[in-house]
């Protein structure tokens, strides 16, 4: 939409700045140990922020359609996705406001009729997760990953 440069990578320029020329300045002067660590978490947030740029419209849609999926389960007609990213937005939330309540209602309590659509919630929800995680955190998404695949097939893990 606009010429370049990007928003991403303008927080990048950012961010690379930041860990070039200030962090190394303010890792070399122990008085400055407060501002080192806040000056990192700075840049832990700019790293973030490129993340959730690069990976927003993607998740988007992926959870777009997993809502589709479920509410399909439990008979409801799927609801196509809007066009603009600011009323998607607004519609995903709306729409995961509406599953909570389900949640709380007891909509995917135990019992017989049920088996699919919890079986579909569970899917949502842990893909949810591993999004979330791919922005926030990938480096612990890495390693959970890799204990639960361990996990899974009967393997010590490390420090467990």
């Amino acid at each position: 939409m606009y010429d370049r440069p990007t928003l991403g990578e303008l927080i990048d320029a950012a961010r690379m700045h930041v860990e070039t020329h200030i962090v190394p300045v303010l890792k070399a002067e122990p008085s400055l140990g407060r501002l080192y660590f806040q000056t990192l978490v700075a840049v832990n947030v700019l790293r973030i922020a490129e993340r959730e740029i690069g990976l927003r419209g993607l998740h988007l849609g992926a959870q777009w359609s997993r809502l589709n999926a479920l509410h399909e389960v439990m008979g409801d007609p799927p609801v196509p996705l809007p066009a603009n990213t600011g009323e998607a937005e607004a519609a995903l939330s709306d729409r995961v406001r509406g599953l909570c309540e389900r949640i709380r209602a007891g909509a995917f309590d135990v019992n017989g009729e049920q088996v699919a659509a919890r079986s579909a919630l569970f899917d949502h929800l842990l893909a949810t997760t591993r999004e979330a995680l791919q922005v926030a955190n990938p480096k612990f998404l890495e390693t959970a990953e890799r204990e639960w695949e361990a996990v899974s097939k009967g393997q010590r893990v490390e420090g467990s």
